[in-house]
């Protein structure tokens, strides 16, 4: 994903963040752009009976149309595997390089400092798979989570060596 194609002052807020602050706000922030120009996606959201006023009224509005992946350097790139590695961390993207919203228009919700702590996707096509859910849950994973993984890892390494 290219810094070019951001606003000026964006990228000024997001050199302050860590960066994977960065990366997810710099994802959001893409599926905002092509939601600027999906007049499909704007009239789902002006006339879906799932959507409440208070999501419509949200300004940071997104669409996932499957192309983020094509703005962003090879992953065997150093910045490409840095974006995505955190891209796949946080759970945006899946392991296998597919996107958590393919296909949904979505909400994301912020805290105080303006970070994206979550996100609700509604699929606004046809959905994708026979088995992909109507409406995709995303929260921001706490620190605690990943000290609980790196727990468990170590138990695994630390027994299965024993």
């Amino acid at each position: 994903m290219s810094l070019n194609q951001i606003p000026e002052h964006i990228v000024k807020a997001l050199i302050q963040r860590s960066p994977d602050e960065a990366h997810i706000q710099l994802a959001f922030e893409y599926y905002h752009q092509q939601y600027l120009k999906s007049d499909i996606a704007q009239q789902f959201v002006l006339t879906s009976p799932l959507l409440s006023e208070a999501l419509r009224a949200n300004v940071f509005i997104g669409v996932c149309d499957r192309t983020m992946g094509k703005h962003i350097a090879p992953r065997r790139s150093f910045e490409g595997g840095a974006i995505r590695g955190c891209l796949q961390r946080y759970g945006i993207v899946r392991p296998s390089g597919h996107e958590l919203f393919r296909g949904c228009v979505i909400f994301p919700v912020m805290d105080d400092h303006e970070q994206i702590i979550s996100a609700v996707g509604f699929r606004y096509r046809k959905r994708i798979r026979r088995n992909a859910p109507t409406v995709v849950h995303w929260n921001k994973p706490t620190p605690e989570a990943y000290k609980c993984i790196a727990m468990a890892t170590a138990r695994g390494l630390i027994y299965d060596k024993a």
